[in-house]
């Protein structure tokens, strides 16, 4: 595969005008966020806020780069030395299917979880599986991560165990302490070992609760 690593700063881009319609949006905690047309696409550019957090945008684009290859992401499309460019997402956060649930809500969440355990298996821990509200956006009816400035290369990643429990306590007035309870053994386990016999356990149990609580919401 080749690399979409471009040895480039992200403010020559803008001045040289590779960015087309380019709008600032806001500033972030490690950079600032515009919105633009590169090559013919509309695309999202992260810039680091600081000459000291480039490298941390940089990282960022690696981590991209590789969670793309099992199509989880925005698509990558170039990163340099201090930003990213990534394809524009047109969609939803995901706090407004919460908000106003939809039919569709249990497949959102089960196709979030095996993303999450796509992560594991790469080794990248998102980090902010626990909070997904702002963090995925659903277009077209399927939910794609973005903001990996948190994610990290670690042999414990934690995807599929926060996601799990944000689940569980988002949920925890229709989960019975005695559930609960077994889910959490559960990611004991797999905290352990990233057994895939221990997976299909969770999103088995999974499964047949977020069905009940759409029944029970009458969804």
């Amino acid at each position: 595969m080749t690399s979409k690593f471009l040895p480039e700063r992200g403010e020559n881009l803008l001045l040289n005008n590779k960015i087309k319609n380019c709008k600032f949006l806001k500033e972030g905690w490690r950079g600032k966020i515009y919105k633009g047309e590169f090559k013919e696409k509309d695309v999202i550019i992260k810039i680091a806020r600081i000459p000291s957090l480039s490298e941390k945008i940089r990282k960022e684009g690696e981590i991209i780069e590789r969670v793309n290859i099992k199509n989880i992401g925005p698509k990558l499309l170039l990163y340099g030395f201090d930003f990213i460019i990534t394809e524009f997402i047109e969609g939803t956060h995901l706090k407004e299917f919460f908000n106003s649930p939809s039919p569709i809500l249990q497949n959102i969440l089960e196709e979030i979880l095996m993303q999450a355990r796509q992560l594991d298996k790469l080794n990248i821990s998102k980090d902010e599986m626990h909070r997904p509200y702002t963090n995925i956006i659903v277009s077209k009816n399927k939910p794609v991560l973005i903001d990996f400035e948190s994610s990290k290369i670690t042999d414990k990643p934690q995807n599929v165990t926060q996601f799990v429990s944000f689940w569980l306590s988002y949920f925890r007035t229709q989960i019975k302490p005695i559930e609960a309870n077994f889910v959490i053994d559960l990611l004991r386990k797999y905290k352990r070992n990233y057994s895939e016999d221990t997976f299909l356990e969770i999103i088995g149990f999974f499964r047949e609760k977020q069905e009940t609580i759409m029944k029970n919401k009458k969804i």
